[in-house]
């Protein structure tokens, strides 16, 4: 029989190797529930929404970890906002992707090109400008509680822009 006994240093002291994760890293290695939804390159018209999301999980909040957009053609300022309201979705439906290999469905309504609702200024959380073709990465965390929505609407629209949103899944305290 043998024992593994750990490395240790001169005084004595056990060494140890150690990583840390992101949290979504974590779920989507351990449930699967971890997503990422792609508004797609698209020209929307002036008043719909680029990309809108809500979670229809009864049981689990939904966390956006972060956004990457890109301008596309011209420059754009994105505004992302809280719905604040009931809708009925509309527009193009996103599928989400699973980000690891566990990855079923998830519970949430997606669309692009949306016309189901219409911006509440007061109710934006976040602006980002940009120059054309420029992409950027945004970390977020805002939380969405069951039936509750985000829209991201692009100002200066161009011929292509998108957004991509990645979140994930977890139990309501």
């Amino acid at each position: 029989m043998s024992l593994n006994l750990p490395d240790v240093n001169s005084r004595g002291q056990a060494l140890m190797k150690g990583s840390m994760e992101p949290e979504i890293v974590r779920v989507a290695r351990t449930t699967g529930e971890a997503y990422a939804w792609n508004s797609q390159n698209i020209n929307i018209d002036t008043t719909d929404t680029l990309l809108s999301i809500r979670n229809d999980s009864p049981t689990k909040n939904l966390v956006i970890d972060r956004f990457i957009f890109n301008a596309g053609d011209v420059a754009q300022r994105f505004e992302v906002y809280k719905v604040l309201v009931d809708y009925t979705a509309a527009g193009t439906a996103i599928v989400p992707v699973a980000l690891g290999p566990r990855g079923g469905a998830a519970s949430a309504t997606s669309n692009s090109d949306e016309t189901g609702f219409d911006q509440v200024a007061s109710n934006v959380f976040m602006e980002v400008s940009l120059l054309p073709t420029t992409p950027i990465q945004v970390k977020c965390g805002l939380v969405l509680g069951g039936g509750e929505a985000l829209g991201i609407d692009q100002i200066g629209e161009g011929a292509v822009a998108d957004c991509i949103a990645f979140g994930y899944f977890v139990d309501r305290e």
